[in-house]
């Protein structure tokens, strides 16, 4: 039988089988014992062999593990009869009653149409609390039945969580035909959460005139319905002014917070900034605290780079997430380089070691060694270059400074794979056998369609060799399904920097594969291209995703627009081509690449810059850069450090650090020459 005749489903199952060393289904239910009934009854399911499947279920749920009998007993809620159903659910929220059965419960009864027993199942529920998928069930049923107690639990709901697309499901399917004069609370956060802010204005009064309305949440929504639906920023500030004298404690932190944005809005950063302050104080939350300070440390960007680092040297022992600053220290390192402040810039790496994220102090100590080296800094001593490039190296998960810090530093093989493989912040995970129990079962019996979903809600317990093992077989799976590719490259990424112990080779090559390998090797032979150059363009560009297509229209492996394709097109002599074919998509981006790279005079990272910028931007960017640092001909990593664009300058990191990885993993290049070939 042909592989392309095979189904998804067959191809894991044999590859399952072929994988992982279980040849025989006898070694499989040695293996797992009883709860190789669940996975053998889902495959049975596959087959639509439903009583097969009942029974598996059934023997699964009596006799498995706890995890995998539960598991078992919630697929039995949807096979069977509805009386079958039914009995199901209530054998489930017996041996579980917690919410996530009893949801599993509620919505069957909701399919029934049996809404006095899911108003009777959910009176212990509550409303502020609850799953809103759950609380939505529970108030529609009173809405079918005209319950009077619909109007308070509503409001509860409405004016204490934040919105939902359960809230706006109830809101648009059932209360704006069932009840079209539905209350202005209803009305303002629907709303707000559809972004129709200008006709949400219209309610804030009518709203906030009901003491019972005075919520955090509701005031959140008023200060995005007025951020987003008027130009009026002085009057807006005034009325949060106003409401923060008023509103009860715990929701000034909004009240101040939009009204430190609208001051903001209005050139008044004076303000703006004591508004913030003042939410500071009155934060309920780490989170909420880091969003008011987030916005003081961006408001000081408007001021002087002295006035800006005096404020972060106000603030910066405040910071409770440091990793949520760290699109904050990206622009505070390009202006401090626009506005060429050298030494303010050694001052500020300085100041932020150890206090931001290791990325960020990575990425300052770096370029703070490159100033020294190249002569900006200049009352530095000697030492301090390498002191610097060795505290880069100390990154969490950039690899693109640890790289190039590995290269100033001269690191050998050893050395340089020893910090390769200390890549990564280092996390506690507890390990729960029933957990990786369940998730081995999925990969051994060849169930690709239920891992993903079920490593998510897991992740926190399961270890590095479970996750190996599943992003292994999805990346087998996904020769068939490209969704199982996707799903295996970012799960053995986001382990590789999120790991409880460090990555080895095998993770890092689950994070760095080879795929479209027959054709990137033709189409690097047909330019003379590096392969591990076009692994990097494709990894960074579509992350391996060939059915994949941008906001703005880029489609497929190397994200190329139409227009640009078609003038590749006439260059390459092709009458007709298909961008989602794989192949032509290849040699397209290959080619395109290639000719940047050739009329930037061989430089490849300008050429990356000009395939996410555009080459008219980078050479008028080369100018600027110039300009900046006061010669003609600036090195390419001081030079990405100074692009006005964000997106860009992290493009080239992400080039050049996939381009090095791949080197270093499949051509045994070393990482080093990789990024002096790239920079050069």
């Amino acid at each position: 039988m042909k592989l392309s005749r095979i189904t998804t489903a067959s191809f894991c199952f044999l590859l399952a089988f072929s994988s992982f060393g279980c040849a025989q289904n006898s070694t499989l239910q040695k293996k797992y014992g009883a709860d190789a009934s669940y996975f053998i009854a889902l495959n049975s399911l596959r087959e639509n062999n439903t009583t097969q499947a009942i029974n598996g279920l059934k023997n699964a749920a009596k006799k498995g593990s706890p995890l995998i009998s539960r598991r078992a007993m919630e697929k039995l809620t949807e096979v069977g009869s509805m009386q079958e159903r039914t009995a199901s659910c209530r054998k489930l929220y017996k041996a579980f009653p917690d919410e996530e059965s009893l949801l599993i419960y509620v919505k069957e009864l909701n399919r029934q149409k049996e809404y006095y027993s899911i108003m009777a199942k959910t009176d212990s529920i509550d409303c502020k609390e609850s799953s809103n998928e759950l609380v939505y069930y529970r108030l529609l049923s009173m809405l079918k039945k005209n319950d009077s107690r619909l109007k308070k639990e509503l409001r509860d709901w409405l004016s204490e969580r934040t919105y939902s697309s359960w809230h706006n499901k109830f809101h648009t399917e059932f209360v704006r035909i069932e009840n079209p004069e539905s209350n202005a609370l209803e009305k303002f956060r629907w709303l707000v959460y559809n972004k129709d802010y200008l006709a949400a204005i219209e309610y804030i009064n009518p709203v906030l005139e009901i003491k019972a309305n005075r919520k955090p949440v509701v005031f959140s929504d008023t200060g995005k319905a007025l951020l987003y639906g008027t130009k009026d920023f002085q009057s807006a500030a005034n009325f949060m002014d106003s409401l923060c004298k008023t509103c009860p404690e715990n929701c000034r932190f909004y009240c101040n917070f939009y009204a430190g944005r609208f001051y903001e809005k209005t050139g008044d950063n004076g303000k703006a900034i004591e508004r913030y302050k003042s939410a500071m104080e009155q934060a309920y939350s780490d989170g909420l605290y880091d969003n008011a300070l987030w916005y003081i440390l961006n408001a000081s960007l408007k001021y002087t780079p002295q006035e800006s680092y005096d404020t972060l040297e106000q603030f910066i022992d405040k910071i409770k997430d440091k990793e949520y600053y760290n699109d904050f220290f990206d622009t505070l390192s390009l202006r401090l380089i626009s506005t060429q402040k050298w030494e303010l810039y050694k001052k500020t790496t300085d100041l932020i070691w150890n206090k931001a994220s290791p990325d960020s102090c990575s990425k300052f100590s770096y370029v703070t060694a490159r100033l020294i080296q190249t002569g900006y800094i200049k009352d530095a001593e000697a030492s301090e270059v390498s002191d610097y490039f060795h505290k880069s190296l100390s990154s969490g998960s950039d690899l693109y400074y640890k790289i190039l810090s590995m290269e100033k530093l001269g690191l050998d093989g050893k050395d340089m794979e020893k910090e390769l493989y200390s890549t990564g912040n280092r996390k506690e995970i507890t390990v729960d056998p029933e957990k990786e129990r369940l998730l081995y079962g999925y990969a051994d019996f060849g169930l690709a369609e239920y891992i993903n979903e079920e490593y998510q809600n897991l992740k926190e317990n399961i270890s590095t060799g479970c996750v190996k093992k599943l992003a292994q077989f999805l990346w087998q799976c996904g020769s068939k399904e490209n969704e199982y590719l996707l799903q295996s490259i970012r799960i053995a990424s986001r382990r590789v920097f999120n790991s409880e112990s460090a990555p080895d080779r095998e993770l890092f090559e689950l994070a760095f594969p080879q795929n479209f390998s027959g054709t990137i090797k033709e189409t690097c032979e047909r330019f003379g291209q590096d392969e591990y150059l076009l692994y990097a363009l494709i990894r960074s560009e579509s992350f391996f995703n060939a059915k994949v297509t941008s906001h703005a229209g880029a489609v497929g492996l190397t994200q190329l627009m139409d227009s640009t394709a078609g003038d590749i097109a006439r260059k390459l002599k092709f009458s007709e081509y298909d961008l989602t074919d794989t192949d032509t998509n290849i040699l397209f981006g290959a080619f395109y690449f290639e000719e940047l790279t050739r009329r930037l005079d061989g430089s490849i990272i300008l050429a990356a810059f000009s395939y996410n910028g555009g080459i008219s931007r980078v050479r008028s960017w080369v100018k600027s850069a110039a300009m900046q640092f006061g010669s003609k001909k600036v090195p390419n990593d001081l030079f990405l450090e100074a692009l006005p664009y964000a997106e860009t300058r992290e493009y080239g990191r992400k080039i050049l650090s996939a381009a090095a990885m791949y080197a270093w993993l499949y051509y045994g290049v070393s990482p080093s020459d990789v990024a002096v070939e790239i920079l050069k």
